[in-house]
């Protein structure tokens, strides 16, 4: 994996997502608590049931592209697979469209959630082809392309749900749902063009039925883990929609937002190396060995950073967001959403455990076509959530147990699938520097909870991951 591509992919993610950021610190301001818990509702729903039209086809056709021999073959595994997308997608979004009502009748009668419903299930029709696009840029690695479109289409994205939430309200969101999918999906649809120009011969029925068997080798695993990927932390706002509050999710949905941003280095990091990992593993399986294990301390140095950081100084960061969105709505975050702080600290653990699974996934479990580690551990991580989430009776508050059951199942997944992958790698999958990377992280976790200065915890922590990481770097 070419460290040089996944620095700029972290850039560049983390370029989008701070743009992102804004945007739904705004959305946060502009609507109220109720409403961002219904908003979440609806998403929740949305991605629950989206994720079934998934087939684990992006990364198939994403690894399968990355392999082609020339663009002929790879637009017959991109028409492939959007084709086996479509004959999934279509009765799906069909079913979302036409039963919203009874979905909303189910929850306790919310009926203001039936139109945003159908519109998603319209933005499910247009993301199905977006979603195989993508793979095809990733494919043909073309990063630069990709990265830059990144950050460009999160501005655009500013200027598409900013004007319509205000005008409006909750359900311009899913006006601009709509919109900013289609636009994206136009201008990537018009780059594949470019890239499959001189090599656009359809497959035959015999091509069709053996790219279908390849793709498909690979995407039963990844579609069944992302049915649970999804499940695990886009169901939550919904099920809590049957015991609590409109309100109490609004809080959780918040702290789930906040949170899930650790994940952003796995996914800038699994950017770059489905489709390069799977070029390592090709040529040499030794190189990949040392590949893997360089790019793994590099991910975790920059992940377990990022969680650190946000346990120790989240009421600094949102009182420095408070400050700089000042001019926008009459009540500041930290009032307005200081409940959701006591689920942040869980929740960003739960994502750090989330990170490490996605990383195994696409740097070692799809290149190497070894998927069922992978595979028990997701098991695993939806499986265990609910075992602690119905049995951690001590813990009062509902969503605070939801939230640390998250986090204890993502850390004891993460186990499972490094004693499981040593199977099937034939070599750990964690350093010893990383190993004590994650134990001095969780002592300095610890350490907030007394009376010790976060800032010189901060200072300690920067110096000791410098150390391990440079020795790493001198050592390999």
């Amino acid at each position: 994996m070419s460290k040089k591509w996944t620095i700029i992919s972290i850039i560049s993610r983390f370029s989008a997502v701070a743009i992102g950021m804004v945007q739904s610190i705004i959305i946060a301001k502009l609507l109220t608590v109720d409403s961002y818990g219904l908003l979440n509702i609806v998403m929740g729903i949305g991605a629950s049931l989206g994720v079934y039209q998934n087939l684990g086809i992006s990364s198939g056709s994403t690894r399968e592209i990355a392999g082609a021999k020339d663009k002929d073959e790879a637009f017959k595994i991109f028409i492939t697979s959007l084709a086996i997308r479509y004959i999934i997608s279509i009765p799906l979004a069909l079913g979302l469209f036409f039963f919203a009502k009874q979905i909303a009748s189910s929850m306790n009668g919310r009926e203001e959630i039936i139109f945003p419903l159908q519109l998603f299930a319209i933005t499910m029709v247009i993301q199905s082809l977006q979603s195989v696009l993508n793979s095809v840029i990733q494919g043909f690695k073309k990063f630069k392309f990709l990265f830059v479109f990144q950050i460009l289409i999160a501005f655009v994205s500013l200027a598409i749900y900013l004007p319509l939430i205000f005008k409006f309200e909750f359900l311009g969101y899913f006006y601009a749902l709509v919109l900013f999918n289609l636009l994206s999906t136009l201008v990537l649809a018009a780059y594949s063009y470019k890239l499959f120009l001189g090599g656009m011969n359809f497959p035959t029925k015999k091509e069709f039925k053996e790219i279908f068997r390849s793709i498909f080798k690979i995407g039963i695993f990844i579609y069944l883990m992302k049915i649970i990927d999804t499940q695990w932390h886009k169901l939550q706002p919904f099920l809590l929609g049957f015991v609590v509050s409109d309100y109490k999710i609004g809080l959780f949905s918040f702290a789930l937002l906040i949170s899930s941003k650790i994940s952003t280095v796995s996914d800038a990091i699994t950017d770059v190396s489905l489709p390069s990992m799977t070029s390592v593993y090709e040529k040499s399986q030794e190189t990949f060995k040392k590949t893997y294990l360089n790019g793994s301390l590099f991910a975790s140095v920059i992940i377990l950073f990022s969680v650190v950081a946000l346990i120790l100084f989240k009421y600094e960061i949102f009182l420095i967001v408070d400050y700089l969105f000042s001019f926008l709505g009459k009540e500041s975050l930290t009032s307005k959403y200081g409940g959701a702080f006591a689920f942040i600290d869980p929740l960003a653990i739960a994502f750090w455990g989330y990170s490490q699974l996605n990383l195994v996934r696409s740097g070692f479990s799809v290149p190497a076509k070894k998927l069922m580690g992978s595979f028990v551990s997701y098991l695993a991580l939806f499986g265990l959530t609910y075992l602690f989430y119905s049995t951690l009776n001590f813990i009062p508050d509902v969503v605070l147990k939801l939230s640390v059951s998250m986090a204890v199942s993502s850390c004891l997944s993460y186990a499972i699938l490094i004693i499981f992958a040593k199977r099937e790698a034939g070599f750990w999958l964690i350093t010893i520097e990383e190993i004590l990377l994650i134990l001095i992280s969780a002592l300095v976790i610890f350490s907030n909870y007394l009376d010790v200065s976060n800032y010189l915890l901060i200072f300690i922590y920067s110096l000791f991951v410098f150390w391990i990481y440079k020795t790493h770097d001198k050592n390999s």
